[in-house]
């Protein structure tokens, strides 16, 4: 099965009003107002039989908002369970970095140094080109 049909029927597993749920929760934690956004990622999360994907995007979203915590304690906790997940390393990289916290590189420098996940290599690789791009020369 092609993977945009799966992308579909998993979206089309979630009523819409669901879904906008979902994104009143995420973008309320991009835009800072995290009391709101931290009842309804709460509500939404509560309801998924897997959240896992969920509360990725809930870590990256908050690392927009200036806040790495929720990443910090939910993708730890993976980390401490799973620590080969050099997917969620990067994950939990992409919010630090977001946030401002610089504790990112050091898991960063970790996925390029030992990984041998190629997906997660190619992710910490494409963020260190991406913000080499803005230094200037």
């Amino acid at each position: 099965m092609s993977k945009i049909i799966q992308d579909d029927r998993e979206k089309d597993a979630y009523p819409a009003v669901y879904r906008s749920l979902m994104t009143v929760g995420l973008l309320g934690s991009c835009y800072r107002v995290h009391e709101d956004a931290e009842c309804v990622n709460d509500a939404v999360e509560a309801t998924l039989a897997d959240p896992t994907r969920f509360r990725m995007y809930r870590a990256l979203a908050q690392g927009i908002g200036g806040d790495p915590a929720y990443a910090k304690a939910q993708l730890g906790e993976r980390l401490a369970g799973h620590p080969d997940d050099d997917r969620a390393k990067v994950a939990l990289a992409v919010s630090l970095m977001l946030a401002g916290d610089a504790s990112w590189k050091e898991l960063i420098d970790n996925v390029l140094a030992t990984s041998t996940d190629q997906t997660a290599r190619q992710a910490a690789t494409s963020l260190i080109q991406y913000l080499s791009s803005f230094q200037v020369h």
